[in-house]
């Protein structure tokens, strides 16, 4: 599912307007993204944890031509699912 497929269930499952679901759906996203900046993670209880996750350095390869190529340290986020 994709974003604008997300705005269209959350308009039907409310009843808003496509522009009102899509101003709740981007409110959500905000929060999600300011409490990964500022915290690190996103606890969302009954949905599951956002967490930002440093991968390390490593080695890789370029699948086009096999060049080995050196991919640094990043940040990235992980979802892990609430059961």
């Amino acid at each position: 599912m994709n974003k604008a497929q997300l705005v269209k269930e959350v308009a039907s499952a409310t009843g808003q307007t496509l522009a009102e679901a899509n101003a709740s759906v981007e409110a959500v996203l905000t929060a999600i993204k300011t409490g990964l900046s500022s915290e690190g993670q996103t606890r969302v209880l009954g949905f599951g944890v956002f967490k930002n996750v440093i991968r390390k350095a490593r080695s890789g390869r370029n699948p086009s031509t096999g060049e080995i190529l050196y991919l640094p340290e990043k940040t990235v986020v992980k979802f892990k699912p609430f059961f």
